[in-house]
């Protein structure tokens, strides 16, 4: 399980929190709660802000903790960007994931006779994987919906390479001095 880095997402950005805990990331998440209270816990818990609130976003960077303003609310494109910057992992490991729902660490299984009485008998007979999260008691598994996953996490990779081979402006305005001063 990846034990670093660690998030707080703010109250805007809960479909990230939910990505990053599938990726098996800590992320913290509340539906409401005072921005002030989100900067004490990232700089107490050592946890990066992500946030759409420009100005929280430079309060919390004017204190010197880690934070990401995200511009583009695409999940492909947040996910790329949180990559490339803070290293995040875009592989789903079957091992180290947490609940969407309440951030614990979810446990995998493939006994049925652990979870059948939990979950619909035509689902138990379908699926030979699941993980259960023992806190929230929901039941998880590699449904129709694992597709469009696993399409978003391409998305992710493929603009994360695009991210990675850029040249910055900065760059192309030192290349270009470089060349004139050697005239």
């Amino acid at each position: 399980m990846p034990s670093y880095p660690r998030f707080i997402v703010d109250s805007m950005l809960g479909h990230v929190a939910r990505w990053l805990r599938l990726l098996g990331y800590d992320t913290l998440y509340f539906r409401k709660i005072d921005d002030w209270k989100l900067i004490k816990i990232s700089r107490e818990d050592d946890r990066i802000l992500i946030t759409r609130d420009l100005s929280l976003y430079r309060r919390a960077r004017k204190m010197g903790l880690r934070a990401f303003f995200v511009e583009d609310p695409e999940i492909d494109t947040v996910l790329a960007e949180v990559s490339k910057r803070f290293g995040v992992d875009l592989e789903f490991h079957r091992d180290d994931t947490r609940c969407p729902h309440c951030n614990t660490k979810l446990t995998y299984t493939t006994s049925i006779a652990e979870i059948a009485h939990r979950i619909n008998s035509a689902i138990a007979l379908r699926y030979k994987e699941f993980w259960f999260c023992p806190t929230c008691k929901r039941i998880y598994w590699q449904g129709t919906h694992w597709k469009s996953i696993n399409q978003v996490l391409e998305g992710a990779k493929i603009k994360k390479a695009k991210l990675s081979s850029k040249i910055s402006v900065t760059e192309k305005k030192v290349d270009f001095v470089e060349v004139g001063e050697k005239s």
